[in-house]
């Protein structure tokens, strides 16, 4: 049996060594010149800058991702944080299960039973999370934290998620804890990957961007890039729009297609910071509640100082891009929020890049909250990668996650 993936960003690297164990011969078809695509590094004045996700896994070494690198023998340390979060609030760092004691008594008891029913994934509304917590507590520093979580987990805000999917990532995040640092950022992920498939006998084309992808009554049977390749499953990491479009749009239902149009990306900001001393000191993340654009940060140097030069260290937030905002002024808002959140940011901090994260290369193809799994209406094509995150997961692991029913899919081809 052959296999064929179109991208190899995370989504395509897992399913491909997945296949390879199910005894599939597998070649994965990449456009760039190397693998990882919007997960793994790029070495900028002795810094690792990540090309798309910040250098964390949402449940460190106990969700999806981590589980599918052990069972695969890819070999990955992650250095889970510690503390997992902490929420700036009035110039002083909170733990999470503090936050109700900054509310007035009515509001902290109000503000306990909602968390309550959101960590034990009680809440069934359809409702946008913005609009259910403006009924369980009306403080706007609720809003505020909201805000920031959605910000800096998912890269929108707490109006453009339902409730119920919020209190999904509330009850995995209560059961499987919080984020994790991997040794060798997204590229120790990536090439530990690589290795496992090239060990496994896969194959990788890069600089090979496929021009079709061959449907043939109702079934995916080719892959077509300078060549033409048969192949009896086609796994597709380039998200579900770019999907149609090389399938061609007479091979699928209209329900479908309208599916697939209604979906709407998540699109953000990162900012990636050279520091000459430790400007937050641990391996957790900072929520910026009161900040006017960044969401959150994290100092990846504390779990892996080998992510920036020696004696350095490697400071990014990340911020949400509304439609219609100016690109170049959301990036001036952040870097003045960075200033405001370290009075010392000028003498110890020095801006290296401002990433921007939309269109054809967003933060996520599909943004949390909407549905699509990685079964097609075409026998024998199966989507993976962020757009195909079951819920209640969250970006790498949302990945990994939606890569384990993808294999389930092809079990049953």
């Amino acid at each position: 049996m052959r296999a064929c993936v179109v991208g190899a960003g995370l989504g395509g690297l897992l399913m491909a060594l997945g296949l390879l164990r199910k005894g599939y011969d597998v070649t994965v078809y990449e456009a760039l010149s190397y693998p990882g695509g919007r997960f793994t590094n790029r070495t900028y004045k002795g810094f690792s800058l990540s090309t798309g996700a910040l250098h964390m896994i949402p449940h460190g070494s106990r969700g999806p991702l981590a589980e599918a690198l052990r069972r695969y023998g890819a070999g990955v340390e992650i250095m889970d944080s510690e503390p997992e979060g902490l929420f700036r609030v009035g110039g002083e760092d909170h733990l999470f299960e503090e936050l109700p004691g900054l509310f007035p008594l009515v509001d902290k008891l109000k503000l306990g039973a909602a968390l309550g029913k959101l960590t034990l994934g009680m809440v069934r509304s359809d409702e946008s999370f913005e609009t259910w917590l403006a009924k369980q507590v009306r403080h706007p520093l609720a809003l505020r934290l909201a805000d920031s979580f959605c910000g800096w987990a998912l890269s929108i805000d707490s109006s453009m998620i339902p409730s119920k999917e919020v209190a999904a990532i509330a009850k995995n995040i209560n059961t499987l804890g919080g984020p994790g640092v991997p040794v060798g950022g997204c590229k120790g992920v990536t090439d530990a990957l690589v290795e496992a498939i090239q060990a496994e006998g896969g194959e990788f084309i890069y600089k090979s961007r496929v021009k079709k992808i061959g449907v043939e009554d109702g079934r995916a049977c080719y892959v077509g890039a300078s060549e033409k390749k048969p192949c009896d499953v086609v796994v597709s990491n380039i998200g579900p729009k770019a999907t149609l479009d090389l399938c061609g749009q007479e091979n699928f239902p209209r329900r479908y297609i309208d599916e697939i149009r209604r979906l709407r990306e998540a699109a953000g900001i990162k900012i990636s910071v050279a520091c000459d001393k430790a400007m937050l000191g641990h391996t957790g993340v900072l929520f910026t509640p009161e900040a006017e654009r960044v969401c959150g940060l994290n100092e990846v140097t504390n779990a892996d100082p080998g992510l920036a030069p020696p004696g350095r260290h490697l400071l990014m937030s990340h911020q949400t891009l509304l439609p219609g905002r100016s690109i170049r002024e959301e990036i001036k808002l952040g870097i003045r929020d960075l200033h405001a959140l370290f009075p010392d940011f000028g003498e110890h901090c020095r801006v290296l890049a401002a990433q921007c994260y939309r269109g054809s290369w967003p933060v996520n193809r599909v943004m949390s909250g909407q549905s699509l799994g990685p079964e097609t209406p075409v026998e024998g094509l199966v989507l993976v990668g962020d757009a195909v995150k079951p819920g209640g997961y969250m970006e790498t692991d949302g990945v990994a996650a939606g890569v384990r029913l993808a294999l389930d899919v092809v079990e049953d081809l």
